[in-house]
């Protein structure tokens, strides 16, 4: 999977590049031509992904190919009952997320551009605990079927701290490179001073999804899928959409000030994240207690 992801980022790049500016036949298409990248290499690794799949004999013990059996609605069920609120937990996490950009968007060009490059900046760090979180998951998950409870727990308490410290170090990486990171980006001043300004609330922000993106992958590996929803819903969109809503609209002691500034937005889901991460850390540790 690695590799097949790094080969897909060097057909990516400099599809998007051609595709954006043109070339070689083919016009400017703009950020449509980005579009136009993704579509291709996504296609091109579904195609591989299913080649390898078929004709490596890794896979021969999974009968990926054989006739299909009977639905068993039983098993299925019991799929249902984890999948559906583990799926509705990622639908909240991301509009709470994504969603932020719409009410920012009546802000102007100058907080949408902002915003824009403080969510790109996020979004990458985020793709660190979120590895990290599958890879730990994966390996917690085999011990579990092992039969290995002691070994499942060490090393889920293992991720955790590793997801502590590397959320710590991009954090501070970015605090440190405020200043100068926007200027990647553009050479607008109004866009770099405002986004110097919304990176201190980013690092608070990563710190907490860190934690709490590596947690809700563990709490999984106990079957424990419907208390992160709550906690989700209660918080990333109760606390962080709704109270960036009200400081930014709402309240008028700040409203006045923050209704063009996308900074109550992130202080508001900086804040959910660190009650969400304190909230897993605590519900894992009961859960763990439980299977020991």
């Amino acid at each position: 999977m690695t590799w097949l992801q790094v080969g897909a980022l060097v057909l990516k790049v400099p599809l998007s590049i051609w595709f954006t500016f043109g070339g070689w036949g083919i016009e400017a298409q703009g950020a449509a031509g980005c579009a136009w990248a993704t579509l291709l290499v996504d296609y091109a690794i579904a195609i591989l992904a299913v080649i390898l799949m078929r004709c490596q004999k890794l896979y021969a013990p999974l009968q990926l190919w054989q006739r299909m059996e009977a639905p068993d609605w039983r098993r299925l069920g019991a799929f249902l009952r984890l999948g559906v609120p583990a799926g509705l937990s990622i639908l909240v996490e991301v509009t709470s997320f994504t969603l932020v950009a719409l009410f920012v968007a009546r802000q102007g060009a100058l907080a949408a551009a902002s915003h824009q490059i403080a969510a790109n900046l996020a979004a990458v760090c985020y793709m660190v605990p979120l590895s990290l979180g599958i890879a730990i998951s994966a390996r917690v998950s085999w011990w579990r079927g092992a039969g290995n409870e002691a070994q499942a727990q060490a090393l889920a308490w293992l991720g955790v701290k590793i997801a502590l410290v590397s959320g710590l170090v991009l954090s501070g990486s970015l605090l440190v490179a405020r200043h100068a990171i926007p200027h990647v980006y553009t050479a607008d001043p109004g866009v770099i001073a405002l986004t110097s300004a919304l990176l201190l609330w980013v690092a608070l922000y990563h710190a907490a999804d860190s934690i709490q993106c590596v947690c809700i992958f563990l709490l999984r590996c106990w079957r424990v899928t419907v208390a992160p929803l709550v906690v989700y819903c209660s918080l990333l969109w109760g606390g962080g959409l709704g109270g960036g809503y009200w400081l930014a609209y709402k309240n008028e002691a700040t409203s006045a000030y923050w209704s063009t500034n996308p900074t109550p937005f992130w202080i508001g889901s900086a804040i959910a994240l660190a009650l969400v991460a304190i909230l897993f850390v605590f519900l894992l540790r009961k859960v763990l207690l439980a299977h020991k």
